[in-house]
Parts: structure tokens; C-alpha cells; sequence
């Protein structure tokens, strides 16, 4: 994921937090770079798969949404629940702190993500 769309996912900008379900989601997030259904779909993952998502009318498998998460270049995590990868956010904080002690932010985070696991 670019550092971009990684910022826009932990802080909310462009992807809509808490949308209220993965096929809103999914919509918001394919129309943002104004992809067309048939330009989302992959092997394994139609045109028509992605509008019953999109409808709710589907549940999407695991398998579908991490192809839909890399072809739109936000997190699973992202797509399943609303909110921002605590993977993602800590590998940022990481990052931006080199050299530096962490935030207890980065605790928190790493707290949460290994409880993921």
C-alpha cells in the first residue's frame, strides 16, 4: 500500500471509516479511482460477484477480499471492519519515529495487533 492510501486509511481521509457495511465499502473505495465493476473483477472474483457485494447481497470469502484489497490498495482489515489496519498504523508509527522512542500509541497497537493473532 502507498503511504498515501496507508494515510488515508489510519486517518480516515479518503476512505470513510465506518461505513456501515464491507460492500459499501467496497463501492467507496472502487469508485474513489472511478473503477468500473468489470475493471475490479480478477480471476475468481467477477463483475458480477462484486455488484452482489456491492448490493449486499453477498458475503464476500476471505479469498475475495484480499484480491479486492490488493487491486484497490487498502487493507483487509480495512474492507471487513471500517477501520484502520492497527498493522498498518504501527508500521507507520515505526517508521516515522526511527531512532526515537515510540509513542504509547505504538504499545497500544502492538498490543492490539498481537491479540489478532
Amino acid at each position: 500500500m502507498d503511504q498515501r492510501c496507508l494515510g488515508s486509511a489510519m486517518n480516515g481521509a479518503s476512505v470513510g471509516p465506518h461505513m456501515a457495511t464491507v460492500g459499501d465499502r467496497i463501492r467507496q473505495r472502487r469508485l474513489e479511482p472511478r473503477l468500473s465493476q468489470r475493471e475490479l473483477a480478477s480471476e475468481g472474483v467477477t463483475y458480477a460477484y462484486i455488484s452482489r457485494l456491492e448490493a449486499n447481497a453477498r458475503t464476500p470469502s476471505i479469498k475475495a477480499l484480499r484480491k479486492l484489497a490488493t487491486k484497490l490498495d487498502i487493507s483487509v482489515h480495512w474492507l471487513e471492519t471500517g477501520e484502520p489496519d492497527p498493522a498498518e498504523q504501527l508500521a507507520q508509527l515505526v517508521l516515522e519515529h526511527q531512532r526515537r522512542p515510540l509513542p504509547r500509541r505504538a504499545v497500544t497497537l502492538a498490543r492490539a495487533v498481537l491479540r489478532q493473532r
